[in-house]
This record gives C-alpha cells, sequence and structure tokens, in this order.
C-alpha cells in the first residue's frame, strides 16, 4: 500500500473547483484552493464581478491560461442558474471535485437599535417575513441547491467534496453587550437560523452521499475583522482566547485546504469550528 505523503494529502493538481461567494472568505478559499493546483470557478450573481475576482486571483498566481481561474454568473437560489453553471463546468473540464458554497449574508434591517434594552424587540418587531425568507433562500436554500447541482457530477467519478460556510452563528446565541451603541445590528435570527440550518444539512448529505465516495463538511468561523468600529473590535476581541478576530486572506485557508483535500477523507459531516476559541468557553 502506497503511504502517501503530506504535499500529495494535499495537491490538487488537476482537480476543478466551485467557490460561491466571490469575496471575503469566499476569496480566500478560492485563493486556498488555487494554490494547491486546482482549477477554480468563481461565481457572483454579477458576471462582471465574478470575472474582476478571477483575473485578480489569475494576477496573484500567475497563472497561464491552462488552469487559470474563470468567473461566472450564479444566483444561488435559482436551481436553473445552479443547472447552467454545473452544465458549464462539465463541458469544458469534465469534472467537478470540489464544491465550497460561500455564498450568503443576510437581508438588511429596517431599524438599527444602539441601546441594548432595544434590540431584543428588533427583529419582532422591525423585521418582516419577507426580509426572513430572502435571507434563508441566500444563506440556507442556496446551500441545499449547490449541493443538489453538483453531486451527480462527483457521484460519477465517486469521489468529491463539498465544503459550506456556516458560523458559530449557528452555534450560540448572540452576546447583545458587544453591540451596545457600536452602530451594529446584533439581532439577527434569521441569519443564526440559517447558519446553524447549514450545519444540519451539512450532516444529512454527508450520510446521504457517504456511499459515493463524497466528503461533505462545514466550516464555522467566528468574527472577522472589516473595518467595524474600533470599540466592537476591542469588546469582541476581549472575549476571544486568542486575543483577537480572524484576519481575512490568512485564517480560513487552512480550513478549506484540509476539508477540500485527500488529508481529510476520513472526516465526513463535521463542522470545523474556526473562532479563535470563542466557543470553547
Amino acid at each position: 500500500m502506497h503511504r502517501p505523503t503530506i504535499h500529495e494529502l494535499f495537491d490538487l493538481t488537476g482537480q476543478v473547483a466551485l467557490v460561491t461567494g466571490a469575496r471575503h472568505l469566499g476569496y480566500d478559499a478560492a485563493e486556498a484552493l488555487a494554490e494547491l493546483g486546482a482549477t477554480v470557478v468563481l461565481t457572483s450573481r454579477d458576471p462582471g464581478r465574478a470575472a474582476e475576482w478571477a483575473e485578480r486571483l489569475n494576477q496573484e498566481r500567475g497563472t497561464a491560461a491552462v488552469g487559470a481561474a474563470v468567473g461566472v454568473a450564479l444566483e444561488v437560489t435559482d436551481p436553473e442558474s445552479w443547472r447552467r453553471v454545473v452544465a458549464g463546468i462539465e463541458e469544458r473540464y469534465g469534472r467537478l471535485d470540489v464544491l465550497v458554497n460561500a455564498a450568503g449574508g443576510r437581508s438588511p434591517s429596517k431599524v438599527r437599535p444602539q441601546r441594548i434594552e432595544d434590540m431584543a424587540a428588533d427583529f419582532l418587531e422591525g423585521r418582516d417575513v419577507e426580509a426572513w425568507r430572502t435571507t434563508l433562500d441566500t444563506n440556507l436554500t442556496g446551500v441545499f441547491l449547490g449541493c443538489r447541482a453538483a453531486a451527480p457530477l462527483m457521484k460519477r467519478r465517486r469521489r468529491g467534496k463539498i465544503i459550506s460556510l456556516a458560523s458559530i452563528d449557528g452555534m450560540v446565541g448572540r452576546d447583545l453587550e458587544l453591540y451596545n451603541g457600536a452602530g451594529l445590528s446584533a439581532t439577527v435570527p434569521d441569519y443564526l437560523a440559517s447558519k446553524a440550518g447549514i450545519i444540519g444539512l451539512t450532516r444529512g448529505v454527508a450520510v446521504a452521499l457517504a456511499p459515493h465516495g463524497i466528503q461533505v463538511n462545514s466550516i464555522s468561523p467566528g468574527g472577522f475583522e472589516r473595518g467595524q468600529p474600533e470599540e466592537f473590535v476591542r469588546r469582541y476581541a476581549a472575549r476571544v482566547p486568542l486575543g483577537r478576530m480572524g484576519r481575512d486572506g490568512v485564517d480560513i485557508k487552512g480550513a478549506v485546504a484540509f476539508l477540500a483535500t485527500a488529508a481529510s477523507d476520513y472526516v465526513t459531516g463535521h463542522n470545523l469550528v474556526v473562532d479563535g476559541g470563542w466557543t470553547a468557553w
């Protein structure tokens, strides 16, 4: 029996990856996969934005035409859009090895209460049902549609990796004190519900696809620093055992690399938490 080296276990040369959501953690995931040798298809509902991020990735990698990243339009809530994108990947590459469901967000609240005594009522009193549905469709239904679209192509090769970005918001509630007077919205149960749903969906899909040689896992990041008010960043970092918020371009890439490669072939249905220890105490 061949004993693969660690470099072989993390090698994605010749493989094809699809990453939804071309910015922030989605771009970090795409970058990690590209650096491991994969051809990466980045998506956004805006085709120009997808192409822009793909070009940025190509410039940073210094790739030639062969194996270069490409950008395509994808509306993750639309089954037909998923069908077109996966069919295009099959026609162009003949395979799909990795899917990273990174697209998401939340429908903005109409109000942003500044006082902690008002925050608890923000969602129930100020949030409409349509906003709830929009968040759930984008974050959770979009992941379901992605798994459904990618699975048949992966089944044919009897191998594949599906990674979905959940959040520690799907594991624990938010401490409203962190947001008191910070100008940020704290009470977003629709977002928390959607991320908890991703964790549950991941486990269900993992069991269903395990007989086909496909591993399905999720990653739950903690808070990442992206220009939030200084006081909020200070408060958040004080609650993290490692003493800081996450860093774009750094802290998610290792988790993606592990779950996307042969290094994790015996890991499925798992939720990998990347939060600096936030949920450890």
